[in-house]
């Protein structure tokens, strides 16, 4: 059983690196064309969310994307989602073409950040409110020019069993955008072809201390994984201030999250 785990880890890690180096080169290329920092977001999110979703078929992960909402392709989002673990950002990049706002700690770490950079993602400082009118205007320009912007409201990840409180300081960037809010639910439902039970969040998740080394290990040697991620009630922002937004949207991830819970605690 061990040697067969190796063998996955090294199999998977190989093919890993190896997307890692065309993404960095892709990204390169495109950095090159004299596009506007916009037009750059969207197609950097366009060939991230591919690399994403060859990740995911390397990695053996379903993703099943359910939508009973007025969701088109054609709109422009403000993605919020909750946050268990750096899988949930390769499932959402696979799944829709945006860039994520990350924090200026994640910037400097070796590899992530690089990553980060490549993919046009939006830095904030979320330590300092003092520098947030500087950045607000940057993810509200993304979204004025007809990039979707994804944003983790809980801010850190969560263990799984609860949300985290979600933060109002970056939802004011959504007012007066066309962009509506899109909340999504990332649920997990199975992993290495069984349910999906409250103790495997340890195995999958990135939160309470978990170095990064060891998860990104974990998730290398599963066999399999399998994960929904459903699309919620998008809504316009119109009349919200940024506590209304939070709020509300806390109020429709959570409805459907806990119900997750739920289901999974019964298993």
């Amino acid at each position: 059983m061990h040697i067969i785990k190796l063998w996955r880890l090294i199999y998977k890690l190989v093919i890993g690196i190896f997307i890692v180096l065309i993404s960095f080169l892709g990204a390169s290329l495109i950095f090159i064309f004299p596009f506007n920092k916009y037009k750059r977001k969207r197609v950097l999110g366009g060939l991230y969310g591919f690399i994403c979703f060859l990740f995911l078929k390397a990695l053996n992960i379903k993703t099943n994307l359910i939508s009973n909402c007025n969701y088109s392709e054609k709109k422009t989002y403000y993605i919020m989602s909750n946050h268990v673990s750096f899988i949930d950002i390769i499932i959402i990049l696979a799944k829709f073409k945006t860039v994520f706002i990350t924090s200026l700690e994640m910037k400097k770490r070796f590899l992530l950040g690089q990553i980060c950079v490549m993919s046009g993602s939006v830095f904030v400082d979320r330590r300092k409110i003092t520098t947030l009118k500087d950045e607000i205007p940057e993810i509200t320009g993304a979204l004025k020019n007809n990039v979707n912007v994804c944003l983790f409201p809980e801010s850190t990840c969560a263990n799984g069993m609860e949300l985290l409180p979600f933060k109002a300081a970056l939802m004011s960037a959504v007012s007066n955008t066309p962009a509506e809010i899109l909340p999504l639910s990332t649920m997990y439902r199975k992993i290495n072809s069984r349910s999906f039970a409250p103790q495997d969040f340890s195995e999958i998740g990135y939160f309470g201390g978990m170095r990064f080394v060891p998860q990104f290990i974990k998730l290398l040697t599963l066999k399999s994984l399998e994960v929904d991620l459903e699309i919620l009630d998008p809504f316009a922002p119109e009349n919200l201030d940024r506590k209304d937004m939070r709020d509300k949207v806390y109020d429709i991830i959570s409805k459907r999250y806990y119900r997750y819970i739920e289901d999974i605690k019964k298993l």
